[in-house]
């Protein structure tokens, strides 16, 4: 995986894992904190229904009062009463409906005690028992008071009672008592502020709200502040100040909440994206601002071996890169130096060994040299009468060491002063042929053939130089199986088309091991006569046109000797990357 894939990996999963991470904790504690809020919010519903209910109650409580003080109902009833005026009465009792109406009560009671009058709307109170009305009368009049109620049936329904009560001559208790019922106020009150509410001082389970047809049961089995089915409650109490009160629940809707943690999450994926997105894209500049100096880097690395590389002179990019790119400037010019004295050191050392078998090669001839000259010293100092005879011979002995140090001395010439390949198009199966015509004379009862498996293009060659390279490639072979009976020389010809390959092949004694592995060193040969440079020149040609001359072993009958010469067929280099000839 490339440095630019691991780093946008890497930053966008560190991104995205932070941002989940982050955010699942942010949306925990916001959902904590907005749950509480909501609660309280379902709380301050509850402490404002109470409060609209304590208002009503009083609201109701001075209406009540203004009435009596107005000597409306109330002081017409005592009044009747004390005359014991029956027409008056009946004139009472069509008022009452009117009041009701006036000022919105459910119920509204007009009596005298021990059972002397009770005028009510609406008309189903009529059953209310004598005693029931006395204590209805009884009550305290300085404030409104809660009737719990202990059913669903007439005059027993939760309520608020407002009374005003005075005495008549004759010593009855005239009363004026306006009922409100709870139940209607609280679903009023919900729907206004959009909870729902369920009574719990309802003991009969048939009896439920209209508004909540299946809350009850939950009320009764769900404690406060929990959130069933997707609603939050609460439970409220509302009480007058005498010791009465009346219990109910409110429930409301969680939807705004959980849209509200929707929102959230939504925020929390988004931001997620955003942040892996920006992540990713921070990886890939961050990464490519890095890694180009590196594949540079690498690049240049891989042209060391050839000598190509170039200093990187890196300005960009962190510390710790523009130190590499330092040490690899450092390193190149480092290796320029070990190469120039490795160089230096190699081209001594060649000329060492050449010098060494020079003088090998130059003093074998000096040995008969001298011992021919001592001869005739000897003969000649004692006038010996076989002088004449063998001066002859001496001189002739010489002669021939000087003239074989004479050709030592041409060759190392030629060796050492190679000149440059001068390359033009040639044919190569033409110059195979040429090479076999020219020795077919000197082959004798040799077999000598030549064979083209794929005839190859033009080839770019100096054609003097790959003559003179096969020259000694055949005639090599010709000496190796000059005393093999039938022997048999063959120059193969073939093409890849990059590279041209001439294959010669002999069916020889074959090559020593020890003598294989120096065939191309200065004056190594297995041949009595010869300077050993041949191969030494031919291997150098190769080179010359940027390709290769190697011995390959036996041939596929396991007898004789291969050596291939393989040429690039678009030419040696330009003249200015030719080795030079003194190197």
């Amino acid at each position: 995986m490339r440095l630019a894939t691991r780093l946008a990996f890497g930053f966008g999963l560190l991104a995205a894992l932070s941002t989940i991470g982050v955010g699942v904790a942010v949306r925990e504690r916001l959902a904590s904190n907005e749950a509480a809020q909501f609660q309280r919010e379902v709380e301050g519903v509850c402490s404002r229904m109470v409060g609209e209910l304590r208002r009503q109650g009083e609201i109701d409580h001075a209406i009540v009062a203004a009435d009596c003080e107005e000597n409306e109902l109330a002081d017409a009833l005592v009044i009747a009463l004390d005359g014991s005026d029956e027409l008056r009465m009946a004139g009472i009792s069509q008022r009452v409906p009117k009041h009701r109406e006036a000022f919105g009560f459910d119920e509204l009671v007009l009596a005298a005690d021990r059972g002397a009058f009770l005028v009510v709307s609406p008309t189903s109170l009529l059953t209310m028992p004598a005693r029931e009305v006395d204590a209805l009368l009884a009550g305290q009049t300085k404030t409104f008071e809660i009737r719990s109620g202990k059913g669903t049936g007439a005059g027993e329904k939760p309520a608020m009672l407002s009374r005003c009560t005075r005495r008549s001559l004759r010593g009855f208790l005239v009363g004026e008592v306006g009922v409100r019922h709870v139940e209607p106020a609280l679903v009023r009150l919900g729907t206004t502020l959009d909870v729902e509410v369920v009574p719990t001082w309802t003991t009969d389970p048939a009896a439920k709200p209209a508004t909540a047809p299946s809350a009850a049961k939950a009320a009764s089995s769900t404690p406060a502040g929990t959130v069933p089915g997707g609603r939050a409650r609460t439970s409220c109490r509302f009480e007058d100040g005498l010791g009465h009160a009346l219990t109910f629940d409110i429930f409301k809707s969680t939807k705004a909440l959980e849209v509200k943690l929707r929102d959230v999450e939504r925020a929390i994926a988004l931001s997620a994206l955003v942040s892996l997105s920006l992540a990713v894209l921070f990886a890939m500049l961050l990464a490519r601002s890095q890694s180009r100096p590196l594949a540079v880097l690498a690049t240049e690395a891989g042209k060391v071996a050839g000598g190509e590389a170039r200093p990187l002179g890196v300005k960009k990019g962190s510390r710790e890169i523009q130190e590499l790119a330092n040490a690899f400037d450092r390193m190149l010019g480092d290796l320029a130096v070990t190469r120039r004295r490795l160089a230096a050191a190699s081209r001594v050392a060649a000329w060492r060994e050449v010098a060494r078998r020079v003088a090998h090669e130059v003093k074998n001839p000096l040995a008969p040299i001298r011992a021919a000259v001592e001869t005739l010293r000897r003969l000649r100092a004692r006038n010996d009468p076989r002088f004449d005879e063998y001066f002859d011979e001496a001189t002739r002995t010489v002669l021939d060491e000087v003239h074989r140090i004479s050709n030592i001395v041409t060759e190392f010439t030629r060796f050492a002063r190679l000149p440059p390949p001068r390359p033009t198009d040639i044919d190569a199966e033409e110059l195979a042929r040429h090479v076999i015509q020219v020795h077919r004379a000197a082959a004798g009862q040799t077999r000598l053939t030549q064979v083209t498996q794929r005839r190859p293009a033009q080839l770019r060659a100096d054609r003097d130089q790959m003559i003179q390279v096969l020259t000694n490639l055949v005639q090599n072979a010709l000496d190796a199986v000059r005393d093999v009976p039938n022997g048999s020389v063959t120059l193969t010809t073939d093409s890849d088309g990059h590279y041209v390959s001439f294959v010669v092949t002999d069916d020889g004694p074959g090559i020593a091991p020890e003598i294989a592995a120096r065939l191309f060193e200065p004056y190594a040969t297995t041949k009595a006569t010869g300077t050993g440079l041949g191969l030494a020149i031919a291997q150098r040609i190769a080179m010359e046109h940027n390709g290769d001359l190697s011995y390959l072993g036996t041939s596929a009958n396991r007898r004789g000797a291969v050596f291939r010469l393989l040429v690039p067929i678009e030419g040696p280099p330009p003249m200015s990357e030719v080795p030079s000839s003194d190197s």
